[in-house]
């Protein structure tokens, strides 16, 4: 999910567009080399007292017959990076068990379908809307390992006769010209196409706190036209962003001078008006004034969410290259924004995921290796990058400045269908997992005491590891169990990392509609296709339109907020929700009246709305307070108790928030058992296969 909402006027600049390759790794690698002492320091040390005890836990991968080896990784939690973990193993014939303890997969990949959805009704096939991560950038180099798994799971599944899962990408709408933008109760709403030169009522003349001068038009030596207001977030990003285009280490260190700013610190305290360079004006204040209050909430508001800028300027900045990625990367004059969402519901992804989990064989060298050039991963056999995934519709097709792939081979075409093998098991909720020493020949393991729900009944299981890859986000590490913990005996900076690393609230609720009114009002009337996200002030923050269901006649709207506006419709009842978010569509919609359309407060069925969540542990994704890059960051990636624990998910990545971050995750924490295990050919085979993902420990070597 991104939590990025950029006003028109305040788009990322275009001195950040990348090349080939990753920014981000390239991030994580600094971090690495730079603040990671300690993390190299442990990680040396477990992997020098292993010869021995990877030997041994080797063997048990070595068996000739599939059917005699053990599961060797008991993986906690079946959100994104417990699957993705599980399918890199897979392909490596490594055995494993996955323990969910709801009963869906996909963690905070989620989607809410009406109780009326019917994906074949003209009526009612658009009635669904995501809970959850709900869009990916299409083009960006750092996220195209998302759309390497679904291309190679589609792979697995065409041959094992389950066509009816294959998974396919239609376009996300994130903006167009019709989208509404309204604050500080102006008159009426705007649209997108007239919002950078518009000053949104903040301007002193206009009931705000803004000083005129940064809200009055003006003409620039190209004769473009701006506000001055929305120039500073270039001046903000544009020097770090030139730095580490020059030089990855120079830029980062550069950067990581200020982690221990947030945003709004750094805005306040940090940036001055002379660093508006030709921008400046002096009615705007004396050369060596910081940012005042106003202009930082301004910033604040129109781009994310009222308390959002308390987070690392780091985080901030670094954003920005993921928004850079939802650009067209093989054509730097392309201003279009281009994102993909699962056809019919992200909640497939994981399903696919489960589906080919619980077969015997997984995904191939064959299968991986193609699907790598087809999205972009890596250079076909006429040694450049293209992109032409099969799995795309036609909404979603790449426009004809994106070269096609040119691949060589094919997937795995076996024909032999694979026998079914259980893996992944629902309602199975780990409550305690504990090292013992004595385990695998006295060279140490991990046993996992769980819940097992089934038909009103509870069952308490017991099952040891030689390696458990733990997957939960951090706040679910508080069992609630009468007596026990979940962990015993974490290093002093583990259990710290855990307890501190920022998460960050998010709210959604959808909305249905008896009719898609927002397609007929106004200027956008007959717009046959997804107008993108309305944005104001109101805690609702955000209305996210849908970007399927068009010839449909009901559809559903998607608020969505973060931060404190989250908090605060979170601490409503789930009605009082429904209403505020009523009311907030209304705003943005004054020359109708929304409720004669309304379908009526009818939870799971015309209305959901989504606070947190009981298995989320008090927060929707990360997002690093000041210092935490350099100080929690490695801490989250080191193993635990001699190599036997690794910690994944999205808050252990750099890529907070998105599904690559709970990817990359995964395989790093692969990536630690094999090369404790001195597995160097399985090593090889998983970089063949998945690529070369964010795997921090390499920087050691």
């Amino acid at each position: 999910m991104s939590y990025l909402s950029f006003h028109p006027g305040n788009k990322s600049s275009d001195k950040g567009k990348k090349t080939k390759g990753s920014v981000r790794k390239a991030f994580s690698d600094y971090i690495i080399k730079n603040h990671g002492d300690d993390y190299k320091e442990t990680l040396l040390k477990q992997r020098s007292k292993t010869d021995k005890i990877g030997l041994i836990k080797k063997q048990i991968i070595e068996v000739a017959d599939p059917a005699d080896k053990k599961p060797l990784v008991g993986i906690i939690g079946g959100g994104f990076a417990g699957l993705y973990a599980g399918l890199i193993l897979q392909s490596l014939g490594i055995e494993f068990e996955i323990f969910e303890a709801s009963d869906r997969v996909g963690g905070r990949i989620d989607t809410w379908y009406s109780a009326d959805y019917d994906p074949k009704s003209d009526v009612n096939k658009g009635l669904y809307g995501e809970v959850g991560g709900m869009r990916v950038p299409q083009f960006s180099d750092d996220m195209l390992p998302v759309q390497h798994l679904a291309l190679s799971l589609n792979y697995v599944l065409e041959r094992n006769e389950m066509t009816d899962k294959m998974l396919r990408w239609r376009k996300f709408y994130y903006n167009s010209d019709y989208q509404r933008l309204r604050y500080n109760n102006m008159k009426k709403p705007i649209f997108a196409k007239g919002a950078s030169l518009n000053s949104l009522n903040f301007g002193r003349n206009e009931g705000g706190d803004i000083k005129e001068v940064w809200v009055t038009e003006k003409t620039d030596e190209n004769g473009n036209k701006y506000l001055p207001i929305n120039i500073i977030l270039d001046k903000v990003n544009g020097p770090f962003i030139d730095a580490i285009n020059k030089s990855f280490e120079t830029g980062f260190a550069k950067l990581m001078r200020y982690d221990n700013y947030s945003m709004w610190a750094y805005l306040t305290n940090v940036f001055t008006l002379a660093d508006l360079e030709e921008y400046y004006d002096p009615a705007m204040g004396a050369p060596c004034e910081n940012l005042s209050f106003n202009i930082a909430s301004y910033l604040e508001t129109t781009n994310v969410g009222t308390g959002m800028y308390s987070v690392s300027f780091v985080e901030m900045v670094i954003a920005v290259y993921d928004w850079d990625g939802s650009k067209n990367s093989y054509d730097r004059t392309d201003p279009n924004i281009y994102m993909i969402t699962m056809n019919e519901g992200m909640q497939h992804f994981p399903d696919a995921c489960r589906t080919v989990l619980n077969l015997e064989n997984g995904v191939t060298a064959d299968d991986g290796r193609l699907a790598q050039v087809l999205i972009g991963m890596a250079k076909g056999q006429n040694n450049e990058y293209g992109y032409s995934p099969p799995n795309l519709t036609e909404d979603a097709e790449p426009p004809s400045t994106v070269p096609p792939a040119d691949p060589k081979g094919t997937a795995n075409t076996n024909p032999d269908v694979s026998k079914k093998k259980k893996r992944v098991f629902m309602n199975h909720k780990v409550i305690q997992a504990v090292y013992d020493e004595k385990l695998y020949d006295n060279k140490g393991g991990m046993r996992l005491e769980i819940e097992h729900k089934h038909d009103g009944q509870k069952e308490e299981l017991t099952k040891e590891y030689a390696y458990v890859i733990s997957t939960l986000p951090n706040g679910a590490y508080l069992s609630g169990q009468k007596k026990t913990n979940f962990f015993d005996d974490l290093s002093f900076a583990k259990a710290r990392a855990l307890r501190e690393c920022n998460y960050m609230p998010a709210f959604k609720a959808f909305i249905t509609f008896n009719k898609q009114f927002w397609k007929e009002i106004g200027e956008n009337r007959q717009y046959e296709v997804g107008l993108g996200v309305s944005a104001s002030d109101r805690s609702n923050r955000q209305i996210v339109y849908p970007s399927y269901g068009f010839d449909a006649e009901k559809g559903v709207l998607q608020v969505y907020s973060w931060a404190q506006d989250a908090e605060r419709m979170g601490a409503l009842t789930d009605q009082q929700r429904v209403n505020e978010c009523l009311k907030g569509i209304q705003f943005m919609y004054p020359e109708i009246n929304i409720y004669d359309y309304y379908a009526g407060y009818n939870d799971g069925v015309t209305t959901k709305t989504w606070f947190w969540d009981q298995h989320a542990g008090g927060g929707a994704f990360a997002l690093f307070n000041p210092g935490q890059f350099k100080n929690l960051y490695p801490t989250l990636l080191t193993p635990e108790f001699d190599g036997a624990l690794n910690i994944a998910g999205e808050c252990c990545s750099v890529h907070h928030g998105w599904i690559v971050g709970a990817l990359d995750s995964a395989y790093n924490s692969v990536n630690n058992i094999l090369e404790e295990m001195k597995a160097t050919k399985s090593i090889v085979k998983m970089k063949a296969i998945w690529g070369g993902l964010t795997a921090p420990d390499v920087a050691i070597k």
